[in-house]
């Protein structure tokens, strides 16, 4: 009778000993761990999972950066379509200046070609006017009617020499233009590879950090649930897990009582039921959203063929932008990119959700500088013009509205960065 109490309290051991003593009863002798062992195991865990909440702050710190990042790049990319539509216009004004010359040179030909055969006597009568006079056996009042028509034929010819001369300094005046013109082409073709240059080193740069980002957060995920699953068949671990599991559960059974409570009010009181809460996005898409509903023109060209137009393929469901070949192509709205890559007889193409119903379709790329799922501001740079005749390319871009195509250019009214 005297080891009744001492039985009582051998047998209200406590809820952590019974869990402990199933666990070390269920696996062999030598697979026991020891106090240090859990210990160890659970102080590996949350180091982990402490590395994987910084690298986690980390990613989330990378895309905030990317944000501001992806302004900038919205600000190099205006840089670069004003020096490609500085460069286009410097193009066009050296090929006229080239064409000008050449029409002066021309007509200095054509001049040239119409005195030739009054040369002889241009010099015949300006070394010996009055021998070449008296050389003509004509009578007298036909020599003077004579010298009359050669005094005016002389005046014809001293305007036509002053046209020439003309004609030659015009010439050379288009020549000088169409030289100063190229000294511009040069300078405004260094400027668009520079600015080329710089955009794509910040994009390449954007996408490693991204990419190191990314790859950290996974990686210490991955460690973080090595640990866990490591330390999962340990006691105090796996009683931490129910507490947070039991938890969670409580307050989901907690939240959906009060809404029942609040509907069960708004039914009797007859107003109208709240709206559910809405689900919160994950946090990759929430951190790199766009916002703002400015619109973009996409390069800087000049409209080819406009929607509704008659070509050869038919009639026009969209625009082509004749642009040089490697200008820089932006985003024309804000949204998420839904394809992105080669497609069928289009080569590479990109279409944008820009939201209410509203897609746009650009083709004729000759890179693509972002990938499907891609959040985009409106004028972040996308890619940059295929190569075409001349060193000129062509753009397709198509809005879609609800599924149907539409004219794109009253959505692209009042955009920035018009092309010309």
């Amino acid at each position: 009778m005297g080891r009744g109490p001492e039985r009582g309290k051998a047998a209200l051991p406590s809820h952590f000993h019974v869990l402990l003593l199933l666990l070390l009863l269920a696996v062999p002798a030598a697979a026991q761990p020891s106090r240090e062992a859990v210990q160890d195991a659970r102080r590996a865990a949350e180091a982990e999972r402490a590395a994987a909440a910084d690298a986690a702050r980390l990613a989330r710190e990378a895309t905030e950066m990317e944000r501001g990042l992806a302004r900038q790049r919205v600000a190099m990319a205006e840089r670069v379509q004003q020096a490609d539509a500085v460069l286009d216009m410097a193009q066009e004004r050296e090929r006229q200046a080239v064409l000008a010359a050449i029409a002066a040179r021309e007509e200095v030909g054509h001049r040239a070609a119409a005195l030739a055969p009054m040369m002889p006597a241009m010099r015949r009568l300006s070394l010996w006017p009055a021998e070449t006079l008296l050389a003509v056996p004509l009578p007298p009042d036909e020599a003077l009617r004579g010298v009359l028509v050669l005094q005016g034929i002389a005046r014809q010819i001293r305007h036509e020499l002053d046209a020439l001369r003309a004609a030659d300094e015009e010439a050379a005046r288009r020549a000088r233009i169409a030289a100063a013109e190229s000294a511009l082409v040069a300078a405004a073709q260094e400027e668009a590879r520079s600015a080329a240059r710089a955009l794509d080193a910040e994009i390449a740069g954007a996408r490693m950090r991204e990419a190191d980002a990314r790859q950290a957060e996974r990686e210490a995920g991955r460690r973080a649930q090595e640990a866990l699953a490591r330390a999962s068949d340990l006691a105090e671990m796996l009683t931490r897990l129910e507490r947070e599991a039991a938890a969670a559960a409580a307050q989901e059974r907690q939240e959906a009582a009060a809404r029942a409570r609040t509907e069960r009010a708004a039914r009797r009181a007859g107003r109208p039921l709240p709206e559910p809460p809405p689900a919160a996005p994950p946090a990759q898409q929430t951190a790199a959203v766009a916002t703002g509903a400015a619109r973009v023109q996409p390069v800087a060209g000049r409209v080819l063929h406009g929607f509704g137009d008659q070509t050869e393929g038919g009639t026009a469901r969209g625009q082509t932008i004749v642009a040089p070949a490697g200008a820089r192509v932006v985003s024309p709205c804000a949204g998420r990119v839904v394809f992105s890559g080669p497609f069928r007889s289009y080569g590479l193409l990109m279409i944008v959700d820009c939201a209410a119903g509203h897609h746009v379709v650009l083709a004729g790329l000759g890179r693509l500088d972002t990938a499907t799922g891609a959040r985009l501001l409106a004028g972040e740079p996308v890619g940059v013009v295929g190569d075409g005749q001349g060193g000129r390319g062509r753009l397709y871009l198509e809005l879609r509205r609800d599924g149907h195509a539409v004219d794109p250019q009253p959505w692209l009214a009042g955009a920035r960065g018009r092309g010309g």
